[in-house]
């Protein structure tokens, strides 16, 4: 009887642990492992799925993609120049989809931006939550997908940067 007590007590823990992702430089706390599924040219994806006990879906992923060529020789107000374009653009192309988007700072004081959107697919609605910043001559993009629409799960609480 105390087996099947302590094992009731560990399923909800299991269940719902989280998983620290290591990718490219940074972690991402997920409840389900990330894991590397295709290069398109300089371009790296990660994903995983995980469903709760309540047939909520949640797919988080990542896009790395390498802009090493397009920083190389930038410096000071040239790559300030550049940084603030990236984030006009990635903003306007977003306004432009009617997503909502805002400037955001993530915990280590990174500046990025968060898009919300949502879409449909067979008859299920989803909100798609994404986080855009760049580090070390990389951009991310970091997503949350869910049909779980009734709660707001904090994206920018699972990146951390050292």
């Amino acid at each position: 009887m105390k087996k099947i007590i302590l094992l009731g007590m560990l399923i909800p823990f299991i269940a719902f642990s989280q998983t620290e992702n290591k990718i490219e430089g940074l972690t991402i706390n997920t409840p389900c492992e990330l894991e590397y599924t295709r290069n398109l040219g300089n371009q790296n994806n990660y994903s995983c799925v995980f469903q709760d006990n309540n047939e909520n879906i949640f797919q988080y992923s990542a896009t790395v993609q390498n802009l090493f060529e397009d920083m190389k020789g930038l410096t000071g107000n040239s790559l300030q120049v550049f940084k603030d374009q990236f984030f006009k653009t990635a903003k306007e192309n977003a306004q432009s989809n009617g997503e909502k988007t805002e400037n955001i700072v993530l915990a280590n004081g990174q500046k990025a931006l968060k898009i919300e959107s949502y879409l449909t697919y067979a008859d299920q609605k989803f909100a798609n939550t994404s986080i855009l910043f760049l580090y070390k001559q990389k951009s991310f993009i970091v997503n949350l997908t869910t049909n779980e629409l009734k709660n707001s799960y904090n994206l920018t609480d699972r990146i951390k940067i050292k």
